[in-house]
């Protein structure tokens, strides 16, 4: 019984770990993007702030790859290109 609460805490911690991870580097992504877009175009508005910060790994990869084709922020964060 003792080995199985010990893992199970085991695994618990491990798991907690790579989400802590996986939020990190979402977190270091959305910066990188933000500081990207504001370099191009100026300052972002605080909502579109919040877009990018909520935004999961692939749709920051997907606007990411439109900085520099884009004219505009909005049309980077546009969720219909």
């Amino acid at each position: 019984m003792t080995g199985i609460v010990s893992r199970s805490r085991q695994e618990g911690r491990q798991e907690g770990r790579q989400e802590g991870r996986l939020e990190g580097r979402l977190e270091g992504e959305a910066q990188m993007l933000a500081r990207m877009l504001e370099k191009r175009f100026g300052p972002l508005t605080e909502e579109q702030l919040e877009r990018i910060r909520s935004a999961d790994e692939d749709t920051l990869w997907a606007w990411s790859d439109r900085v520099f084709q884009a004219n505009s922020i909005d049309e980077v964060l546009d969720s219909q290109s």
